[in-house]
């Protein structure tokens, strides 16, 4: 009777709050979009009775389906593989993906292997989940639906897989056909689009073939100094330098300085794999480096792997990183560039390995996933007096009418994938929607790229950040409509 009471207990809690978050996204949302006012009156008048019912229908289903149908606390399962993506120039003639200053200059070498990383896992509820994390700089919606349709025969679809890049700014370009990144990364190459959707796809099937018993352990702790807000005045974004003779508040400039470790340990107790949450943009190497790169996530993802020994794979996962910079200075040369990814990498790795000597198992650990594919509104232009861009051009920005909005759940945590590049404080925004009982985290980019994600003060204020970011001020109402939604579903009711 004490598990029913706690589930009730969350319940009532959550649809105070959840119902309060979805009324007011809907009801920006619903004025953002545009539509005529009378239809709007009638949307926002029912929209508060249309979201209690729905959430009292989503609690209360799983509440009366757990007397008859309740799973026994069975095994986890989890698999885990990495596959090398590196592409050779001598062999691929192929451009880096990051700095549009590098002016398409092709790729002069390979600095260090580039791979993509999977996870997957099921509970005993039967219910699987997968997790990429790629050496790319971002993921195009293109590339993950066509990972998507390969993987179909082995379970996995929009819903329970999330693909998701390190945003390296030193990795293999020409897999976006795009205007905008054709005009500044180098023009698409359908060798390199094969390559790119065939090793992720790989890497997912390998660990699927490899999942085996096992355990969660999680870790959680605040690196203080280990990233910095380049929205800061002390920070010049066009020559990647601190100034610290410019002061300025750490409040009014935050970081998400979590570093979440999630741990997979089979039943002998040898490690399987390792999740590394942690928020910096891997822009250690400028755009003066022409080779080949992980940046730092590959230090710390390398270093780890080998600490943890027996194949066990560790995983990278960048959280709102719009405004996070690492903590090192461009350089006048690329190799002291290079000394830095290695510290920076070597001190990340140094943190996870001490957070994972604290992680705690837990005793049972289910899984959930859910997502939705709205359709995009016409993108805003800021630097042109806030211009809207017609339909005709929007494939300028985007190939695919669409997006995607994805909420996974592994037992207590929560990953909030999101499509761009959040700001701190517009991931702020969206976790706070989370109950207090789960430990919900953004994870960016991650099923698609549509640029910047800034609050609206933000947008006011301008900036870099600002103006890159292509669906105005009010996105924010925008996307936590649609994630409260998915909160919902994922926590409550598809229990």
């Amino acid at each position: 009777m004490r598990e029913i009471g706690d589930f009730i207990d969350k319940a009532e809690r959550f649809l105070i709050f959840q119902v309060f978050q979805v009324v007011r996204a809907a009801r920006s949302y619903i004025s953002w979009t545009g539509i005529d006012m009378p239809h709007a009156s009638r949307l926002r008048a029912s929209f508060g009775f249309i979201s209690v019912a729905f959430l009292l229908v989503a609690a209360l289903i799983p509440l009366s389906a757990s007397f008859a149908d309740q799973a026994p606390s069975g095994v986890l399962e989890v698999g885990a593989a990495k596959v090398d993506m590196t592409l050779e120039p001598n062999e691929v003639q192929f451009f880096l993906t990051g700095y549009g200053g590098r002016k398409k200059v092709p790729a002069a070498g390979v600095l260090d292997h580039v791979y993509a990383r999977a996870v997957v896992l099921s509970d005993s509820r039967g219910r699987t989940v997968a997790l990429v994390s790629a050496d790319l700089c971002y993921i195009t919606g293109e590339v993950r639906d066509s990972v998507i349709e390969r993987l179909a025969s082995f379970g996995f679809d929009t819903d329970n897989l999330l693909i998701a890049a390190t945003h390296t700014h030193s990795s293999i370009g020409g897999y976006d056909r795009t205007f905008l990144a054709r005009k500044l990364f180098g023009e698409f190459d359908e060798r390199v689009f094969e390559h790119v959707v065939s090793s992720i796809a790989s890497a997912v099937i390998r660990a699927k073939e490899s999942m085996r018993p096992a355990r969660m352990a999680v870790a959680t702790g605040i690196l203080k100094g280990m990233n910095r807000n380049r929205r800061n005045p002390a920070f010049d974004i066009e020559t990647g330098r601190w100034d610290p003779s410019v002061q300025a508040s750490p409040e009014e400039y935050p970081t998400d300085e979590r570093m979440t470790v999630v741990l997979f340990e089979g039943t002998d107790g040898a490690p399987v794999a390792v999740l590394i949450r942690f928020t910096a943009h891997p822009t250690v190497l400028s755009l003066k480096n022409h080779y080949l790169s992980a940046d730092f996530p590959g230090v710390l993802c390398g270093r780890v792997e080998r600490a943890l020994g027996g194949g066990a794979v560790a995983m990278f996962l960048n959280g709102s990183l719009g405004d996070v910079a690492p903590i090192f200075d461009w350089e006048d040369s690329v190799e002291k560039e290079i000394e830095h990814v290695r510290e920076y990498g070597n001190e990340l790795a140094a943190r996870a390995l001490e957070l994972l000597q604290k992680a705690e198992f837990v005793p049972s650990v289910e899984l959930d996933a859910s997502s939705t594919a709205p359709r995009l509104p016409a993108p805003i232009i800021r630097p042109l007096l806030r211009l809207r861009v017609p339909v005709p051009l929007t494939k300028m920005f985007y190939t695919e009418p669409y997006t995607t909005f994805q909420v996974i759940r592994i037992g207590e945590v929560v990953f909030l994938a999101i499509p761009g590049e959040p700001t701190t404080e517009f991931g702020r925004e969206l976790e706070s929607i989370c109950p207090r009982e789960f430990k919900c985290m953004v994870v960016a980019p991650a099923n698609g790229y549509l640029g910047y994600f800034v609050t609206p003060e933000q947008y006011k204020q301008g900036g870099y950040e600002a103006n890159v970011s292509f669906f105005g001020p009010r996105a924010v109402d925008w996307v936590r409509y649609h994630v409260s939604s998915l909160l919902a579903e994922v926590l409550f009711y598809n229990r």
